[in-house]
């Protein structure tokens, strides 16, 4: 290939005489060429990501020949189809996971009537915020609670073990995980814990810790690495703190 053959396709990219079928197809038969022609960080701005959605790569491929195209001097006239095409499908996007979205959260109502019976606030503020992506564990047994006590040599607070009879975890992508199969021990600061969950109060990966023979529900702050006393107990962590904190994502 030499630079007229490119400056040619740069101009059909530019105008938005290319497809992203076509242009994948084209950059994949030259790739190594254009190593040779361009420069890396030219080179870097042509090449088409890889993407879900299909008009990403070859808008983000558009910028680089507009801007290659500008430092040559070669006329051009910028075609805005590509992000049209682009806004289009992310719109689309977003529609569809909005549906996805809304039918869980009617799952999660419908299958969980305990959980809102007993935890109202809470329960309403998570099926706000599910996320297509977020579980929600149906209930675990006595034997499932007694084994995971055996394994952690902890035995839990009455509200975390009632907590755990209505459902054995809970993981929102706002920052919300109680999972009793991913409780474990943790010693901070020469006391010992056992971590309930995350709690994303302050920052990503802020835990929620018990003490033996306590209700209270303690929070270690990691970039602090402070230990504080969250709330007097498991009902109050999620009908107040928990439910707050849903509401406001």
């Amino acid at each position: 290939m030499n630079k007229d053959a490119l400056t040619a396709k740069l101009l059909d990219l530019a105008e938005g005489r290319e497809t992203p079928e076509t242009w994948r197809s084209w950059w994949d038969e030259h790739e190594s060429e254009l190593e040779t022609l361009l420069n890396r960080g030219e080179f870097l701005k042509l090449k088409p990501c890889r993407h879900g959605f299909q008009w990403v790569p070859v808008f983000g491929s558009q910028k680089g020949a507009i801007a290659i195209l500008e430092k040559s001097g070669t006329a051009f006239e910028a075609s805005n189809l590509y992000q049209e095409r682009y806004l289009a499908e992310l719109e689309a996007f977003c529609k569809e996971q909005e549906l996805v979205q809304r039918k869980k959260q009617k799952e999660f109502k419908t299958s969980n009537p305990e959980l809102f019976g007993r935890y109202p606030k809470f329960s309403k503020a998570l099926a706000k915020a599910l996320d297509p992506s977020d579980e929600i564990k149906p209930a675990a047994t006595e034997e499932q609670i007694r084994n995971q006590e055996s394994v952690l040599d902890f035995t839990f607070p009455a509200q975390v073990r009632e907590f755990f009879l209505l459902t054995a975890g809970i993981q929102a992508s706002v920052g919300v995980t109680i999972d009793l199969s991913g409780l474990f021990d943790l010693t901070i600061h020469g006391e010992w814990y056992c971590v309930l969950g995350e709690f994303w109060k302050e920052a990503d990966g802020d835990q929620l810790l018990l003490r033996p023979g306590e209700e209270t529900i303690w929070y270690y702050a990691h970039e602090q690495d402070k230990i504080k006393r969250l709330c007097s107990d498991m009902t109050e962590l999620l009908e107040k703190k928990l439910a707050r904190y849903l509401n406001e994502q």
